[in-house]
């Protein structure tokens, strides 16, 4: 992995993380468990990726190379989410 791909990945670890959130708020009533965690994580980095795509077009077609470090993010964030839920079913309640 070079630098300037770990540069990009680490400037869309913050617009993925915000739009997960935005998304998991949005949809807090629903406790859908993995299905929502999977779900959501996808509707975020499919939207993440084409905002991404559209952003670096330069008034052209949509740039797709561009989308690898937002696909690269969203999977950490989801990495980090489903740690998070596995440790707080493992803690006893109390």
């Amino acid at each position: 992995m070079g630098a300037g791909f770990a540069a990009m990945l680490l400037g869309a670890l913050v617009p993925t993380f915000l739009l997960s959130r935005l998304l998991f708020w949005a949809s807090r009533r629903w406790n859908g468990g993995v299905l929502r965690l999977v779900l959501l994580h996808l509707i975020s980095g499919v939207l993440a990726c084409i905002a991404s795509a559209y952003g670096n077009a330069d008034a052209g077609a949509p740039d797709w190379s561009s989308i690898a470090p937002y696909i690269g993010a969203q999977l950490i964030w989801f990495v980090v989410d489903i740690v998070r839920g596995r440790r707080q079913q493992s803690q006893p309640a109390g």
